[in-house]
């Protein structure tokens, strides 16, 4: 990744990458300590059902922003989710300054924080598909890939830093950068969709809602897609739950006199994932396209469901540490080229709906990775590696099929 290939993209393109980068970055900075923070304050059965609640809520205000981003506008949606954020960001610094402290004032605006955010991406993602040709969305989509894994990142040191002992200067940063943000979106964005009045869907909210998404599920090729991948997504999310209890099981050794256990062997996992993301996506990029798109696409899905299958079942380390790096350039490889196809499938006058059902699949592919661990307490880790290549040899069978659609133009 450099900064030529980010100069020629569309003004709308960069500034709402460099607008989710900082989103991203608060997000990790405050998101994953939060249930720290509730549970700490108002107890753990508190805790789990403010982030239970936040959760549902936020998955189905996401469906309603993508179906406004359609019926209004893809700006007036971000921007109105902009002024709610930014005046949650103030608000829950003032809850948490030296002067005042309210935690219930905490989790009104943490609740407000997370439902705009999922009620904006429909829109932001629409924006960046309307600003693209199908030709460039391949680069496009890998320069996110790569941004969101760093914000990730950086986001989570910042949060570990500043987040137990500096709650107030950290919340008091994000609402200055948010109020930049906001005003860079108002100011620069330029909106030149122009909503369709359908009949159907101009009566009420709700039966427009309706009608909106009953177009979005009669899409046959883009909901397989949608399907396929929750079903090879949700095998990285073994990674946090069964295979993170395996390795604590099963991994006890050591190497030049240093202990690795089964946290251990997860943070190195870990570590080697982001570090490939973050240094190696840019060379990965570039020599997959010396290949045809759909070649490309393939061989990241095997190379994908691959690693995650030996990370089920093997104890050696350095097998461990090879696949994680297999599955991670089959992650490189293939989520760009996915979000191409999802754009290209994506019906102009209802990409948000189709943004909105495309992210409801990736929520549902975390769900169904939970499922793992209960299925794990009744399989052994060799039948549990084989289920992994099951789910992922269906998920590439759908990719298969939806790929041969005539709307994908990407070669």
């Amino acid at each position: 990744m450099n900064l030529s290939e980010f100069k020629q993209f569309h003004l709308n393109i960069k500034i709402r990458m460099i607008v989710s980068f900082i989103s991203d970055i608060a997000e990790m900075s405050i998101f994953p300590f939060m249930a720290i923070y509730f549970s700490s304050n108002l107890g753990i059965a508190w805790a789990g059902a403010i982030l239970t609640l936040t959760t549902v809520v936020a998955v189905t205000f996401g469906m309603y922003g993508g179906f406004f981003a359609d019926q209004f506008g893809r700006k007036k949606v971000i921007v109105s989710g902009s002024i709610i954020q930014t005046a949650s960001f103030i608000i829950i610094a003032l809850a948490n300054s030296p002067w005042f402290e309210s935690v219930w004032l905490t989790f009104v605006m943490f609740f407000l924080l997370s439902i705009t955010s999922r009620f904006i991406d429909p829109a932001s993602e629409a924006l960046l598909i309307d600003a693209s040709s199908e030709n460039e969305q391949p680069l496009m989509y890998r320069f996110i890939y790569w941004s969101t894994n760093l914000a990730f990142s950086i986001g989570i040191i910042v949060g570990a830093l500043f987040f137990q002992e500096h709650k107030f200067e950290l919340f008091l940063g994000f609402s200055i950068l948010s109020i930049f943000t906001f005003l860079l979106t108002l100011g620069w964005i330029q909106d030149d969709y122009v909503p369709q009045k359908d009949k159907k869907k101009k009566n009420n909210i709700f039966s427009g809602l309706f009608f909106s998404y009953v177009e979005v599920l009669r899409d046959t090729c883009f909901m397989i897609l949608c399907i396929s991948t929750l079903l090879v997504l949700s095998l990285e999310s073994q990674l946090y739950g069964f295979i993170a209890v395996r390795l604590n099981e099963d991994i006890h050794t050591s190497v030049f006199g240093i202990i690795i256990d089964g946290p251990r062997m997860l943070s190195i996992l870990i570590i080697t994932n982001t570090i490939i993301v973050i240094f190696a996506s840019g060379f990965i990029g570039k020599t997959a396209q010396k290949f045809n798109i759909k070649t490309t696409l393939f061989a990241g899905l095997f190379l994908y469901v691959a690693g995650y299958s030996f990370l089920a079942w093997s104890e050696l380390i350095i097998v461990l540490a090879i696949a994680i790096a297999i599955a991670t350039v089959g992650e490189v490889l293939f989520q760009p080229i996915r979000s191409t196809y999802v754009a290209q499938l994506a019906n102009k006058n209802s990409r948000g709906s189709y943004i909105a059902v495309s992210g409801l699949s990736m929520d549902a592919g975390q769900i169904l990775g939970s499922l793992g661990l209960m299925v794990s307490a009744l399989l052994s880790n060799t039948t549990m590696a084989g289920l992994f290549l099951l789910i992922g040899g269906l998920g590439i069978l759908g990719f298969f099929w939806s790929v041969q659609d005539s709307r994908l133009k990407a070669r």
